[in-house]
C-alpha cells in the first residue's frame, strides 16, 4: 500500500472519525471547555467517602486498604485500592486521560465503538455513524450527570471486547484473543461488574450463534480452537485484575450482597428479591427507547407553570403547586430519565435486521430482547427469579433495568449493519424497497400509533395520581386546621381534577415525542429511499443517516443534562460548618459522628471531615445494615454509645447546624464486666437491645471457649486510644487483673491482626459488629493492624497476567506489521 493509497483509505478516515468524535463532545460538554465543572452526587459521595485514604496515603505513603470513616469502619475493596500490578489499567490511564472527563467519555465510547464496528467488517466511514449513536445514547448522559463513574468506563470499554471476541470466533482468532484480553482487562479494571456481566452474556450469544452455524456445517474443530483462544483471553484478563477481583469475591460474602446472617440459610444466596428489583423497567415503559417522554421524563420535572395542571390548580389558588408535582408516572421509584435509542437510529436497525445475513441478526435480535426481559424485573417476576437461580451471580446485582445497556449497544449496531448493506450496494432493489417499507412502518407506524391515539391506551398514571393528590390535599387542610374541607370531599374533588389534567397533560407530553419521533423515522426513511432512487450517492446517505442519528439523540440528552447543569470551576467538596468546627477541634481520636441533617445511611457527605456511624454504599458490611436496620435507624442509644458516638450534627434553630455532644458514649475501648453468650446471629442482635453494653459484651456461642472460665471484670483498670490510623490502632491499658475489654472498630477477620506487647493475639467478634479480646493483667500495648491477606501472591498472578497480555498485544502488532510488509492482508 503506498503513501497515498494509505492516506485516503486509512489515515484521513480515521483522523476524520476521531474529529467528529471530538467535536460531538465539545458540542454536548460546551461549558466543560469554558472552564465550568459538573457537579455529580455520586462522584461527591465517593470523594466523601475515601478522604481518609487519601489523607493516610499522603502522609504515610501506605495504601491502607481500609476506611475508617463510613459505616464505623469497612474494607476499602470497592471503593479504592492501589493495585500497582494492574499494567494494563495504568498504561490506559494517560491515553483516555487526553481528554478530560465528561466530555472524555463520549468521545472514548465513540471511539471504542468504531473501532469494534471496524473489527467486525465495517467501513470506517460507515462506522462513524454508528460510533456517534452509540456515544450519544441517552443514559449515558443521565450517569454522567449522576456521577456513576465506574459505570461509564464499563461502557466506554464494552463494545471494543465485544468487538476483540467477534475477531476470536470469526476473523483471525490470535489478533482477535489479544484485542479481547485487553479490552477484557480495562473493562474489569473498570470496577463495575453487572455491566461486564451484561456483556459477558452478550458474548455468550454470540457464541451460540457460531454454535449453531457449527453444528449445521459439521465442522466443529474451528469453533474448538477459536473458543479455547477466547476463553484464555478471559482468563487473562481476569488474571490481570486477579487482585481486585479475589479480594472483591472474598469480601462479597460478608456484605449485604451476600445477604443478612439473620436470614435463613436457604434464604443467604444474595439480595433481597424486592430491593434487587426495585428499580425494573415495565413493559410500557419501554416505549421510552422510541418515544423519550412516553412515561414523563425525570422524576424530578415538575409540570410547566403555564400547562394543564397549573391551570386545574389555579382555581385552588395553588398554580405555583404544578411545578413540583412529578411529570414522570412510572413504576421505578425515581429515575433521571427514560433510556432512548433514537428515532432514527431504532428504524435503521429494523432495517438493519431485515438486511442483515442470519448469523448476525438472529443473536442480536435474541440478546436485545432477552436484556429487555431482564429489565422488566419484577413485572415478570417468575422468569426474574428463574433467571436468579439459572444465571451464576445474578443475584448479586441490583437495578435489574440496566440491562438495556446491551440494546443501547446493539441497537446501534444493527443500525450500521443497514447502513453497510447499502454502502456495498449488494441488496437486490426488490428486497431493499420491501425491507425499507417494513422498517419504515414498524418504526413510524408504532410512532403514528402513539401520536394519534395513545391517549386510549393508557391512563397515564390518572388513578395512582388520584389517590396520591386526593391524600396529600387532606393532610395539607388538616394541617392548616382546616378540617371541615377534607371532610366535606373539596379535598377529594381537588385531587380528582389534579390527577386528571396531569394525565392529560402527560399524554399531551407523549404525543409531542411520538410525533417528533415519527419525524426522525420518516426523515431516515426518505434518505435511504431516495438511495434506492439513485438520488443520493452512499457517501451522503451514510453523512445523513449519522447526522440524523446524532441530532435525534443530543436533543434529547440536552434535556436531562443541559448546559445550565455546569457551574464555576471549583473542587467538589464538603464546605466546613460550624457544627464541623466544633467537632474537629476535640483532638482525642477515634469518636464517631452521627449527621442528622442528611440521610445519614444513604449520604457520605459527613465522611469527608469525620469519622461517621452512616454512610453512602451499595455494598456496605451485611452485619452493619443489620444494625442499621435493627436499631441505627431508630436512634437507639446504648448502639450509638457502642460505636462511641459522641457528637450528633443537627439542624439549628434559625438555619444552619450544631455539634450536640453525647457524654453517654463508651469510648474507643472499655472493660465488661460480664460476657453474655448467643447461640445463633439472631440471639446476638436481640440481646444488644436488652444488655447493659457498658458492663456486658454480646459474644457468639462459639466463642465463648476463649473466654469461659476466666473473670471479665477489671475494676479499676483503664484502657484509652493512644494512635488512631484507618488500618492502625494502638491502645494503652492497666488492668489489675485478666479482664475482656471490647473495642469500638468493627470486627473483620479477613486482614485485621492483633498483637499485646508485639506478640500475636486472639480475638473475637463482640456486640454483633465490634472486636474483643482477653487482656492480661498489668500495663500493656495492644495494637490492631489490617492488611490484605495473600496480598503478594494475589499482585503476583495480576502482575504475570498484565504482561503476558501486553506482551500479546505487542505480539500481534508484529505480525500485523509483518503481513502488511509482505503484502498480506492485515490482521483485523
Amino acid at each position: 500500500m503506498n503513501l497515498r493509497t494509505f492516506l485516503t483509505a486509512r489515515a484521513l478516515p480515521a483522523a476524520a472519525a476521531l474529529l467528529l468524535f471530538f467535536l460531538a463532545a465539545v458540542i454536548a460538554f460546551t461549558p466543560q471547555f469554558r472552564g465550568e465543572v459538573l457537579p455529580q452526587h455520586d462522584v461527591l459521595q465517593y470523594e466523601s467517602s475515601v478522604q481518609d485514604i487519601r489523607a493516610h496515603r499522603a502522609a504515610t505513603g501506605e495504601d491502607p486498604q481500609w476506611t475508617g470513616s463510613m459505616f464505623g469502619g469497612m474494607p476499602a475493596y470497592l471503593l479504592n485500592v492501589a493495585y500497582p500490578a494492574q499494567l494494563v489499567k495504568h498504561l490506559a490511564e494517560p491515553v483516555v486521560g487526553i481528554v478530560d472527563t465528561p466530555a472524555g467519555f463520549l468521545f472514548f465510547a465513540c471511539v471504542s465503538m468504531w473501532l469494534m464496528l471496524l473489527m467486525v467488517g465495517i467501513d470506517s466511514r460507515v462506522a462513524i455513524a454508528g460510533a456517534l449513536a452509540y456515544g450519544l445514547s441517552t443514559y449515558f448522559f443521565l450517569i454522567i450527570g449522576a456521577g456513576h463513574i465506574t459505570k461509564m468506563w464499563a461502557l466506554v470499554y464494552a463494545p471494543l471486547m465485544m468487538g476483540g471476541a467477534w475477531m476470536t470466533l470469526r476473523g483471525d482468532m490470535w489478533c482477535g484473543g489479544a484485542v479481547t484480553a485487553l479490552a477484557a482487562s480495562l473493562e474489569i479494571g473498570a470496577n463495575h461488574p453487572q455491566i461486564t456481566y451484561y456483556f459477558l452474556l452478550a458474548m455468550g450469544a454470540l457464541w451460540l450463534s457460531e454454535a449453531v452455524a457449527s453444528l449445521r456445517s459439521r465442522s466443529w474443530r474451528p469453533l474448538l480452537r477459536r473458543t479455547g483462544v477466547l476463553a484464555m483471553a478471559g482468563v487473562l484478563a481476569a488474571a490481570s485484575n486477579f487482585a481486585p477481583l479475589w479480594y472483591t469475591a472474598q469480601h462479597t460474602g460478608d456484605t449485604i450482597r451476600g445477604g443478612s446472617e439473620l436470614a435463613a440459610d436457604a434464604e443467604r444466596t444474595g439480595l433481597d428479591p424486592d430491593y434487587a428489583t426495585a428499580w425494573s423497567y415495565g413493559p410500557a415503559e419501554s416505549f421510552t427507547l422510541l418515544v423519550p417522554d412516553f412515561m414523563g421524563g425525570s422524576s424530578t420535572r415538575g409540570f410547566a407553570p403555564d400547562g394543564e395542571v397549573a391551570a386545574a390548580l389555579a382555581d385552588y389558588g395553588l398554580r405555583d403547586v404544578a411545578t413540583q408535582l412529578p411529570a414522570y408516572w412510572g413504576d421505578q421509584p425515581f429515575t433521571a430519565g427514560p433510556t432512548y435509542l433514537g428515532a432514527a437510529a431504532l428504524f435503521l436497525a429494523v432495517l438493519g435486521f431485515l438486511l442483515a445475513d442470519n448469523r448476525w441478526r438472529w443473536w442480536l435480535l435474541g440478546i436485545s430482547a432477552f436484556m429487555l426481559l431482564l429489565a422488566w424485573g419484577r413485572h415478570i417476576m417468575g422468569f426474574t427469579q428463574l433467571m436468579f437461580r439459572l444465571l451464576p451471580g445474578y443475584d448479586k446485582f441490583r437495578t435489574v433495568s440496566m440491562a438495556l445497556v446491551v440494546v443501547q449497544w446493539t441497537v446501534p449496531l444493527l443500525a450500521t449493519l443497514a447502513l453497510m448493506r447499502l454502502w456495498r450496494g449488494d441488496v437486490p432493489p426488490q428486497r431493499l424497497r420491501r425491507a425499507l417499507a417494513w422498517a419504515a412502518g414498524i418504526a413510524g407506524g408504532l410512532c403514528l400509533v402513539l401520536a394519534a391515539g395513545g391517549s386510549l391506551l393508557s391512563d397515564f398514571g390518572r388513578e395512582a395520581s388520584a389517590a396520591t393528590m386526593t391524600a396529600q390535599f387532606r393532610q395539607l387542610f388538616t394541617e392548616a386546621g382546616m378540617e371541615r374541607y377534607a371532610a366535606d370531599g373539596t379535598a377529594d374533588e381537588m385531587g380528582l381534577a389534579a390527577a386528571a389534567a396531569m394525565a392529560s397533560e402527560r399524554a399531551s407530553m407523549m404525543r409531542a415525542d411520538a410525533w417528533r419521533s415519527l419525524l426522525f423515522v420518516l426523515l431516515a426513511a426518505g434518505a435511504v429511499w431516495l438511495y434506492v432512487r439513485g438520488r443520493i450517492g452512499r457517501g451522503m446517505l451514510t453523512a445523513a443517516a449519522g447526522l440524523l442519528m446524532a441530532v435525534d439523540l443530543l436533543a434529547v440528552d440536552l434535556r436531562f443534562l443541559p448546559h445550565d447543569s455546569f457551574g464555576t470551576a471549583r473542587s467538589q467538596r464538603v464546605a466546613l460548618t460550624n457544627a464541623d468546627r466544633t467537632i474537629l477541634a476535640d483532638k482525642e481520636p477515634g469518636f464517631r459522628v452521627l449527621n442528622l441533617t442528611v440521610s445519614p445511611f444513604n449520604d457520605a457527605t459527613t465522611s469527608w471531615h469525620h469519622r461517621s456511624v452512616g454512610g453512602y454504599h451499595g455494598a456496605k458490611l451485611a452485619r452493619y445494615q443489620d444494625l442499621i436496620d435493627r436499631y441505627l435507624a431508630a436512634g437507639h442509644n446504648g448502639v450509638l454509645d457502642m460505636l462511641d458516638t459522641r457528637y450528633l450534627i443537627v439542624p439549628r434553630a434559625g438555619g444552619g447546624t450544631e455539634a450536640v455532644r453525647r457524654e453517654t458514649a463508651n469510648g474507643a475501648a472499655w472493660f465488661v464486666a460480664e460476657v453474655a453468650g448467643a447461640e445463633t446471629p439472631r440471639d446476638e442482635i436481640e440481646l444488644l437491645g436488652a444488655a447493659d453494653l457498658k458492663r456486658t459484651a454480646v459474644v457468639a456461642a462459639r466463642d465463648l471457649r476463649r473466654i469461659a472460665p476466666r473473670t471479665c471484670g477489671a475494676q479499676g483498670g483503664r484502657i484509652a486510644l493512644a494512635e488512631y490510623r484507618p488500618n492502625y490502632q494502638r491502645y494503652e491499658y492497666t488492668a489489675p487483673e485478666e479482664a475482656v475489654a471490647v473495642f469500638s472498630e468493627i470486627w473483620y477477620d479477613k486482614g485485621w491482626t492483633a498483637t499485646i506487647d508485639g506478640a500475636p493475639a486472639e480475638a473475637f467478634r463482640a456486640d454483633y459488629v465490634l472486636r474483643g479480646m482477653v487482656l492480661p493483667a498489668g500495663t500493656h500495648t495492644v495494637e490492631w493492624r489490617f492488611r490484605a491477606p495473600a496480598w503478594r501472591t494475589t499482585e503476583g498472578v495480576t502482575l504475570a497476567a498484565s504482561l503476558a497480555i501486553l506482551a500479546g498485544c505487542a505480539a500481534c502488532l508484529v505480525r500485523a506489521l509483518l503481513r502488511r510488509r509482505k503484502g498480506s492482508a492485515p490482521c483485523a
